[in-house]
């Protein structure tokens, strides 16, 4: 009977330890933070997300955050800084969320046979093409002039003139026409301008990502990539588009839930 009670006193010492298993996610990151002696700042820093975000971590409260995939990528983040066990942290949340609120954004891992794409072939191929040509092109005029190959001799009769016929300027000699500029690729320009604080996410048509993190109220964030764009708001309301310079209507006007479209909008939508 003794060792019963010894065993219950040590389980409800351990649910009692700041990080434990019990409570909430946001509680256990809360009471292990405090227990570190760490400030909501500090965390802030560490993990590049705002004090808001860390603060509505701590709160539970889901419904100010953006979606669930990228929450579980935050409650992992910071159960790690606090040596608490992730899957715990994030096990906790999918009882409030639901496992059905999506999955948990991943970085993508490139296998070590994967070749890379030559994205430089393109316009660098073009610009090789045309010196290659410029080469041959003075190439074949050195070796003309240093063999001696003789011009084509011009008719004895186009030296002698008709009475009377007007006189004609010879024709010019052929030149050779300049090797066009190779293409620029085009850039689009996508400008970003938030009233209040907003999570944003834009990749271009190359896959690039150009912007993934959450922005402060009253910055602006310009982007350069290839249309069209793919864009994710946490509060579309709060959030204002220029498209190559020209302002660019979305059509959101509610914050009560993130939004996924693509800027300019495919044809029919």
């Amino acid at each position: 009977m003794a060792d019963n009670d010894m065993g219950d006193a040590m389980d409800n010492d351990l649910a009692g330890r700041p990080g434990g298993e019990g409570g909430s996610a946001g509680q256990r990151l809360r009471a292990a933070r405090e227990a570190r002696r760490l400030g909501v700042d500090k965390v802030a820093r560490e993990l590049h997300l705002s004090a808001g975000i860390i603060g509505a971590l701590e709160r539970d409260d889901y419904a100010s955050l953006p979606p669930p995939a990228f929450v579980r990528g935050y409650l992992r983040n910071y159960a790690r800084l606090l040596d608490l066990p992730e899957q715990e942290i994030v096990d906790a949340y999918n009882r409030v969320a639901g496992e059905e609120a999506g999955p948990e954004l991943r970085p993508a891992v490139r296998g070590q046979g994967e070749a890379k794409p030559a994205s430089w072939l393109g316009p660098l191929g073009l610009v090789l093409l045309g010196i290659a040509g410029i080469w041959g092109y003075q190439y074949w005029r050195s070796f003309q002039t240093s063999s001696g190959a003789p011009a084509p001799a011009s008719s004895p009769m186009a030296a002698v003139e008709a009475p009377g016929s007007p006189t004609v300027p010879p024709y010019p000699s052929a030149q050779p026409e300049p090797s066009p500029a190779p293409p620029q690729p085009e850039v689009d320009t996508l400008t970003l301008s938030f009233s209040g604080e907003s999570w944003a996410s834009v990749i271009d048509a190359e896959g690039k990502r150009l912007l993934f993190q959450t922005v402060a109220k009253d910055q602006v964030k310009t982007v350069q990539g290839k249309a069209p764009f793919k864009i994710t708001l946490g509060r579309p309301a709060d959030t204002r588009l220029e498209y190559n310079g020209r302002a660019y209507d979305h059509g959101y006007t509610s914050n009560r839930s993130s939004v996924r479209f693509s800027v300019p909008r495919a044809s029919g939508q």
